[in-house]
């Protein structure tokens, strides 16, 4: 396992694949080596201190899109350090893209019915739009379909009526 060098590094990639199959070209903020003392330090050179991709697309023309890359947990920190910097959102438009992962998994607020969990993909939250993520804007990854869907199945015992789905322990689900 590698540490949050590593996902950071994990994620960007994965969001630059997406951005490069909508037709866009993408430049990537660079790692560089830094000497202190005894060690050398892996430190990022974020584009305006901020933004770790930047995507243009010229066939047909798009304003440019300046991208933070974060997991679903570090949206609120990210808002803070892309906030501040004046963009024309006729010119560019920023965006955080907050990467939604991990297994499977049924949505326990609902006792009646089964709903799977959307997974594998970014949710992207714009300036334009005060940072609320809306469900349309989520690009899924992997090649999946073009927006993940919420599967719901609904639950019968045999007579025909509905029943409250059981609770599992999380190593039933691992077997």
């Amino acid at each position: 396992m590698g540490g949050t060098v590593t996902k950071g590094n994990r994620l960007q990639v994965m969001a630059r694949r997406e951005l490069e199959r909508q037709g866009y070209l993408v430049h990537t903020a660079v790692r560089s080596a830094q000497r202190r003392g005894p060690i050398w330090i892996s430190q990022t050179t974020d584009i305006f201190n901020a933004f770790d991709l930047i995507a243009t697309r010229m066939e047909p023309p798009h304003p440019l899109r300046f991208v933070q890359v974060t997991t679903i947990s570090h949206v609120s920190e990210r808002i803070k350090k892309v906030d501040p910097i004046p963009l024309n959102p006729g010119i560019a438009s920023v965006e955080i893209w907050a990467y939604v992962g991990g297994q499977k998994r049924l949505d326990r607020r609902y006792k009646d019915r089964r709903i799977w969990l959307p997974r594998n993909y970014f949710q992207v939250y714009l300036k334009t739009r005060n940072w609320e993520p809306d469900q349309r804007d989520r690009v899924a990854v992997g090649g999946a379909e073009s927006r993940p869907e919420i599967r719901v199945e609904r639950v019968r015992s045999g007579e025909g009526q509905e029943r409250p789905i059981q609770r599992v322990s999380r190593k039933a689900l691992r077997k």
